[in-house]
């Protein structure tokens, strides 16, 4: 066998002759669409899991960690100890959707206009030639910022669009322009008029099939523009997801973050001046997909040059002899069958295209739900306030909403103060403990209908049972029954020399639950005691709360086994969490069962002893809040919430979407806020005492004022409130028992 030998110089001359932009981009392109599309399923932990606590040297060491610092961090954590290698992996998808799309408008407008302006003449043709111009003079990120501002930032992807596309078209345009004037002076556009060709025809017809060669070259280019542009903003602070500068302190704004995406990941990663490695890493992603679709374009613009398309040289390191055999034997064949099949080639090519896009926006916006084995709460009876949190999940939910300013209707004095919340009977009368060991019953007009002796103080709020029975534990360590005319029907003593730390709940058989200081006492509806769990070591000043399925009680980081009493283990966080993030086990109003985890959400459901868990949620906190959330809660349109209170800082409420999308941060200005409720239409009512007065407020998501704004001039403070149809009940410190009506009824 003869074995032909290629000389050095001749192989100097065909590698000379390769196209190594086009070889090197269509690499780092490659590379870049395979993250994008396959990344995730090679990440090796969870993008949003916080680390708070790592062993590194044998020490214990809090985040950012370096580089190999940790085993299975290869590239080390961010300023959260959340991996930085999986977040890398998650981020290029998001960004390289939001390119495309930004990129494929703006090639699209600048096709449109570009052929308009090189076609056109006389007065339009100046005038569109003049749009060019000033277009093209605009610098691209100040008028994608003014896009973005005028559009809102909050509807994600059109704001991009927007603000990318206004004068992103320009140097598209401006070649494209170029290109049409030069090709509307040839002999067979010329020959087409003379035939009785429309404009419209020779446009579609002739230039555009001649401006179609340009088309990948055009599009490689604009994608390189705006993921530059797009990187430059995500500096600046504007990114999907994000993007909201929110004032923690007067004159004092920090911008939020939490999706991991390219944008959002370079405008937080700069830490500290003397260690930028994450900022390094993350902008060398960045570079190389910039430089990858530079290279790319460059490529494709040699490879069409006239020199290449005369010599018919497509490829440069095949012979001749090849490439003549390829041209008469492929791509010809291949070009006849396409011109003869056009319309199937573009239906096949763009089924293909919506299917494919279709696949990877699905993969990157669809969290899979975990399927609660119940999708809606019971609640026995139909009472507008059942216990302390609304309902015995805890959910602090309501099905309605006050949508105009509440005016004051009545003011009842309670005998030594309200003892907590009131509770709310289906036919509206208002049931509230007093501290002078009394429980009265209020109807809707202010007037009072019963008042009970007790044994002892009456501890938070009562709780009501299907039949309206009321049920009210007390510092004594016992639970007094009342049925619905204030007779009492019987007071079990559980435990001697401690007393009550909250008021109880109901489950749907009639059993009663509450707790005393560190331990779980559960009662059926005879006054018998069923069990006692210890639930945490510490001091339990809320009631329990029942799961979706009413199987187990949670408090705190304890479930407990509902007909026993036992420990149900459910492990979703390394223990060595617990002590620093607080967790919680709690209800959601969707029906699901959810764990917080310090700042992070997480929806879960135990399958046998198998946890099944959904990715968490959370926001940039680090730099609004010092402590972690006081409640939590989602609501039945899957929005997350959390409530920050302190005796030492200003109350705050956040809203969370899916993908970590901050919907709301709203900051009440006053410390040690109490949450009132979450209305049908997802906005919060919270309360607060400033000293002179206490003042209520309703604010949606979103929203940068309150709807409405009520104040009493009391220097007591608020004890509780509870929403009621029309209504709101104010539990004010000596001052009583306030009802606010609003004028126009509330929207169920």
């Amino acid at each position: 066998m003869m074995l032909t030998t290629v000389s050095l110089p001749a192989l100097q001359k065909r590698l000379k002759k390769l196209n190594w932009y086009l070889i090197f981009g269509g690499v780092f392109v490659a590379l870049i669409s395979f993250i994008a599309i396959f990344g995730p399923f090679f990440a090796p932990h969870d993008p949003m899991q916080e680390n708070y606590t790592l062993e590194v040297d044998g020490l214990i060491r809090t985040p950012p960690y370096r580089m190999f610092d940790v085993p299975g961090y290869i590239l080390g954590t961010d300023r959260f100890g959340r991996d930085l290698y999986s977040r890398l992996l998650y981020a290029v998808r998001p960004t390289m959707i939001m390119v495309l799309s930004v990129a494929g408008v703006r090639l699209l407008l600048g096709i449109i206009l570009g052929m308009a302006t090189g076609w056109m003449e006389g007065r339009l043709g100046r005038l569109l030639e003049s749009l060019l111009s000033t277009a093209l003079s605009i610098p691209v990120l100040i008028a994608a910022i003014f896009g973005i501002y005028m559009v809102g930032i909050e509807k994600g992807l059109l704001a991009f669009i927007v603000g990318l596309g206004i004068t992103g078209w320009a140097e598209t345009a401006r070649i494209v322009s170029e290109q049409t004037r030069a090709i509307k002076t040839q002999t067979f556009v010329e020959a087409a008029r003379a035939l009785g060709a429309s404009d419209r025809r020779v446009l579609y017809i002739h230039v555009l099939r001649q401006i179609m060669s340009m088309l990948w070259m055009l599009l490689a280019f604009e994608v390189s523009a705006t993921l530059l542009v797009s990187a430059e903003l995500g500096f600046l602070g504007y990114y999907i997801g994000g993007g909201v500068w929110i004032e923690i302190l007067d004159f004092v704004t920090v911008n939020v973050e939490g999706l991991p995406e390219l944008g959002q990941m370079l405008s937080s990663s700069l830490v500290k001046i003397s260690d930028p490695t994450v900022l390094i890493i993350v902008g060398s992603i960045v570079c190389m997909g910039v430089l990858g679709f530079n290279l790319l374009g460059e490529g494709l613009r040699r490879q069409m040059s006239q020199e290449n398309m005369r010599s018919g040289n497509r490829f440069g390191f095949l012979t001749p002899a090849i490439e003549a055999w390829l041209d008469d034997h492929v791509f010809r064949p291949a070009a006849i069958w396409v011109e003869e099949n056009r319309v199937v080639v573009w239906s096949i090519g763009g089924l293909l295209f919506f299917a494919a896009s279709g696949w990877v926006i699905y993969k990157t916006v669809y969290i899979p739900p975990i399927n609660a084995q119940e999708n809606q709460l019971i609640v026995s009876g139909e009472h507008v306030w059942a216990s302390e949190r609304g309902d015995p999940f805890g959910t602090l939910h309501t099905d309605y909403s006050i949508q105009t300013e509440p005016q004051l209707i009545w003011n009842v004095a309670i005998p030594g103060g309200p003892s907590g919340r009131a509770v709310v009977t289906q036919n509206g009368t208002v049931i509230i403990g007093g501290v002078e060991k009394v429980v009265l019953a209020i109807d809707p007009n202010g007037n009072i209908l019963w008042q009970t002796q007790l044994e002892a103080v009456p501890i938070g709020t009562p709780a009501l049972n299907a039949e309206g029975n009321i049920y009210v534990s007390d510092d004594k360590g016992g639970l007094t029954a009342l049925d619905p005319n204030g007779n009492i029907l019987w007071r079990t003593q559980v435990s001697r020399g401690r007393n009550a730390t909250s008021g109880p709940i109901v489950d749907s058989n009639g059993n009663i639950y509450f707790t005393i200081v560190e331990d779980v006492y559960a009662v059926n509806e005879q006054g018998q005691v069923l069990w006692k769990a210890f639930a945490a070591d510490a001091y339990l000043e809320e009631p329990p709360r029942l799961s979706p399925d009413q199987k187990n009680l949670y408090l705190k980081n304890s479930v407990l086994d509902i007909q026993t009493g036992k420990r149900v283990e459910v492990p979703i966080g390394s223990p060595d969490q617990y002590v620093f993030l607080d967790p919680a086990y709690f209800s959601g109003a969707d029906g699901k069962n959810y764990y917080r985890l310090g700042h992070e959400i997480i929806g879960w459901q135990l399958n046998g002893t198998e946890v099944q868990t959904e990715p968490g949620l959370t926001w940039d906190y680090a730099s609004t809040v010092l402590f972690t959330p006081f409640e939590q809660g989602v609501t039945p349109n899957q929005l997350y919430w959390m409530f920050y209170t302190t005796s030492w800082t200003d109350t705050r409420i956040v809203w969370i979407g899916k993908q970590n999308l901050l919907i709301g941060n709203y900051r009440f200005p006053i410390p040690n806020g109490k949450l009132v409720a979450l209305g049908s239409q997802d906005e919060a009512y919270m309360c607060g005492s400033t000293g002179g007065k206490v003042n209520c407020i309703s604010v949606t998501p979103g929203a940068e004022k309150p709807t409405w704004e009520i104040n009493i001039l009391s220097r007591e403070i608020v004890v509780g409130a509870v929403i009621a149809p029309n209504r709101i009940y104010v539990s004010v410190g000596k001052d009583g028992l306030y009802a606010f009506e609003s004028p126009q009824t509330g929207t169920p």
